[in-house]
């Protein structure tokens, strides 16, 4: 059973600076994985061997009456 003085950690604790620093921890944690995983041959997207010029674009075709 959850106690009812839950809420007084609020008091030693300020939830602004617990949001700042929760904030700047998940974006160097998401910054993190993301240059491991461009270290990574397997999960490298930026040089997976197919240039953006040859990448074609799909034009939607309408039918005509």
């Amino acid at each position: 059973m959850i106690s009812s003085d839950l809420w007084k950690i609020w008091l030693l604790i300020d939830p602004r600076v617990v949001l700042i620093a929760l904030g700047a921890f998940l974006i160097v944690l998401g910054l993190a994985i993301h240059m491991i995983l461009l270290s990574t041959a397997e999960f490298n997207w930026l040089e997976d061997g197919v240039p953006a010029a040859s990448v074609q674009q799909v034009t939607p075709v309408v039918p005509q009456r």
